[in-house]
């Protein structure tokens, strides 16, 4: 396993290109179209239920929201469980593109997986959490 963080450095690296390319003619970048997807996915939630979902810290968090509100894909009200946090709403710019952007998302990891079977995929993606798992388990 000596070349494994270069495996996972480069499929990043492609990612993020494939992403920025796609994403172009949405007006969307890599860094913010996982956001409208987990905002489309999970309607009311707080900055800090986004923050757990994604596995971003809460400030890169607060800044994207405030991108992303700024470019009308979301909008914020008190949430009424808690009136010092925020639930996060997506505006039907966002709910627009939304489908879009599945279809990219499912378009790249087709790509990365295309030489794999139906159980090579499924083993796949198990490891792959494994991986983010003992990643997020070692480095706090």
């Amino acid at each position: 396993m000596k070349d494994l963080s270069k495996y996972v450095s480069v499929a990043y690296r492609r990612t993020q290109m494939f992403y920025t390319e796609q994403l172009k003619e949405l007006g969307v970048s890599s860094g913010q179209f996982m956001f409208i997807v987990c905002i489309c996915e999970n309607v009311a939630q707080t900055q800090d239920e986004l923050s757990q979902r994604l596995i971003i810290d809460k400030s890169t968090v607060a800044k994207i929201l405030s991108q992303l509100e700024t470019d009308g894909y979301i909008t914020k009200t008190i949430n009424s469980n808690d009136r010092r946090a925020c639930s996060i709403f997506p505006t039907d710019k966002a709910v627009a593109i939304y489908p879009k952007i599945l279809e990219i998302k499912d378009e790249w990891h087709n790509k990365m997986t295309e030489n794999f079977s139906d159980i090579e995929r499924d083993v796949f993606e198990k490891l792959m959490v494994k991986v983010m798992e003992n990643s997020i388990n070692n480095c706090k």
